[in-house]
């Protein structure tokens, strides 16, 4: 599934920072869950699938959210 994403504001990356604290994985995680969507502008993650995602490699977990932020949608 491709990764779509909607721009960051300013409070989700204050709250990124202040709550993804300790490795670039939890980050990449909470991002994803925070911001991955489906072209159709629905969420893909929800808090439940974080286990599944620690679970993940961190570089395939970059690559997804670099993904996700190379195809944002535009603000409706």
């Amino acid at each position: 599934m491709k990764h779509f994403s909607k721009p960051l504001s300013l409070y989700e990356i204050d709250v990124l920072h202040y709550t993804s604290v300790g490795s670039d994985k939890q980050y990449f995680v909470d991002a994803l869950i925070m911001k991955a969507v489906a072209e159709d502008g629905e969420p893909i993650y929800s808090k439940k699938d974080e286990a599944k995602l620690l679970a993940m490699e961190t570089s395939e977990l970059e690559a997804m959210y670099f993904e996700m932020f190379n195809n944002e949608l535009p603000e409706n």
